[in-house]
């Protein structure tokens, strides 16, 4: 299926590179039983979570566009950066094997949980070359030893936001119309997303402007504020309106200020992937409630910071608010437990697995 972004401007389809790699459009549902029981009977879920059967969530939609990219370019590597348990390095590494790519990722440190050591044994399966940086320093080392071994390698930024990606989320906002149009849902009032490395933000604030939709778009901070500050988002939102804007003069001139960005501080926690009591209350409701799964560094702070929202804002009075779900909903967990030989990982990243903290593996220390 076409992209709604080349459908409404035709032109970008010959300059931008796609490649199809998710099941779009991606449904809305309302969140009948969770709104109940907060008493908001207009709340709604945008399942990007659904974006793929092989490994979903939001860097899916990114891929698309960096990872034909990376093909166009003549690349058979690719290299990207997170935490030890990145999500969008798992998400590139599955995906880029998909198209015959190879994933190199450099890893920083973050608090160690049970989802941090599924996905590293989950990257290691997929093929990963994986490099673990405990410093910024030694980190750069690494990103130069990678380009020295493999050459021509394809460069995807921390969470897949460069320019060419966080337009997947231009696209995702236009489905989102195009959703609303067909009676689906109501025009959300606001739309809450998790704030990491802006992309996705960003994307869905220019999204929701070009598909005219008066929508406000609030990031749930999830990252530290050097990465995440206003005006960073606010000078990726305008490259992306004027790359898109050279390529087809129809895209009427836009240009984002800091009053467009809406930010919640309250529920980071202090540190990248810290587990909050509020993400755990938000997640073990979402649960509870509809059955949809969440994580603690991203999905269940930004559902957290959406219900805060809620109670400190009474004149809502049931207006529509959409919680666009970014986490992947495939479960993962039979690969787990046959390929859950951590030794296959660096030894410096074997540190890791001293305990091992994943249910599905028994509670044995050395798994």
């Amino acid at each position: 299926m076409k992209p709604p972004l080349f459908e409404k401007y035709p032109a970008l389809e010959k300059h931008l590179p796609w490649i199809c790699l998710s099941n779009c459009p991606t449904p809305v549902q309302k969140l009948e039983k969770l709104g109940k029981e907060i008493g908001h009977d207009n709340l709604w879920i945008k399942r990007d979570d659904k974006s793929s059967e092989i490994y979903g969530g939001n860097k899916v939609r990114k891929l698309e566009f960096m990872l034909a990219d990376a093909l166009k370019k003549g690349c058979k590597w690719v290299i990207t950066f997170g935490g030890i348990g990145t999500n969008h390095g798992l998400a590139t590494t599955i995906h880029a094997s998909r198209l015959g790519l190879k994933t190199a990722l450099v890893l920083i440190n973050q608090p160690l949980s049970d989802h941090v050591q599924e996905n590293l044994l989950l990257d290691c399966h997929f093929g990963a070359e994986i490099h673990y940086a405990p410093s910024m320093i030694i980190g750069g080392f690494q990103t130069a030893g990678v380009y020295l071994k493999h050459g021509l390698v394809y460069f995807i930024p921390p969470g897949g936001s460069s320019i060419l990606g966080s337009i997947g989320y231009v696209n995702a906002a236009l489905e989102l119309k195009q959703q609303v149009d067909a009676g689906l849902l109501p025009e959300p009032e606001y739309i809450f997303c998790a704030l990491g490395s802006k992309g996705t933000l960003a994307g869905l604030v220019l999204g929701a402007r070009l598909a005219g939709m008066k929508t406000k778009v609030i990031g749930v901070r999830v990252a530290t504020e050097w990465i995440t500050h206003a005006k960073n988002t606010v000078r990726l939102a305008n490259r992306m309106a004027a790359l898109l804007r050279k390529y087809d003069k129809t895209i009427p001139v836009v240009k984002f200020g800091m009053e467009d960005i809406h930010i919640i501080h309250d529920f980071f926690g202090g540190e990248y992937g810290r587990i909050t009591p509020e993400g755990k209350e938000a997640l073990e409701l979402m649960q509870r409630t509809e059955g949809i799964k969440l994580e603690l560094t991203y999905t269940a702070k930004t559902l957290a910071g959406l219900l805060d929202f809620i109670k400190r804002h009474p004149e809502l009075n049931n207006a529509p608010l959409l919680f666009w779900n970014t986490y992947n909903g495939v479960d993962l967990t039979q690969t787990i437990i046959e390929n859950h030989d951590y030794t296959k990982l660096p030894k410096s990243l074997q540190w890791c697995f001293d305990k091992n903290l994943i249910p599905c593996l028994g509670s044995s220390d050395k798994k």
